[in-house]
């Protein structure tokens, strides 16, 4: 509502003057601004998962290529297949607790993320509860 009183007040300043003001040039550039960082979000969100995934796909590369040496050198020391079950069964816990503490951290982000989203909003909404709070005082000012 508060947008609407603005702009339509400024288009009427802007017929009287055929000015532009410097409320205007500011709020014009700064919107232009904003803007472009919006659409440019969807760019830097897709560089940083294809670098991100190029990351953990040299990770796996790395211990692929590390495989095949140690694989020849620990076959050849001939360790007993009871050791080699509970090394297996240990890494199997470890590799599932840390799958789900993956998956708790990327719900905490979510919610975080979620949280930080909702506050802006509510910040937005107080300040625009407060802008037409002034701008219906200012305007029973100049009524009198």
């Amino acid at each position: 509502m508060y947008n609407n009183v603005v702009n339509h007040k400024m288009s009427n300043e802007k017929i009287r003057n055929n000015a532009i003001s410097v409320c205007d040039l500011l709020k014009d550039n700064t919107t232009k601004i904003i803007r472009k960082f919006e659409t440019q979000t969807p760019i830097y969100a897709q560089l940083y998962s294809d670098c991100y995934n190029e990351y953990l796909h040299s990770l796996e590369d790395i211990f692929g290529s590390c495989y095949l040496s140690e694989k020849h050198f620990f076959d050849s020391l001939e360790i007993d297949e009871k050791v080699l079950d509970s090394t297996d069964k240990f890494w199997n816990v470890f590799t599932e607790t840390t799958i789900f503490h993956i998956d708790v951290y990327t719900n905490f982000q979510k919610t975080q993320f979620e949280t930080m989203n909702s506050f802006m909003k509510s910040c937005d909404y107080f300040v625009h509860v407060g802008m037409d709070y002034c701008a219906n005082m200012f305007s029973q000012i100049n009524r009198k």
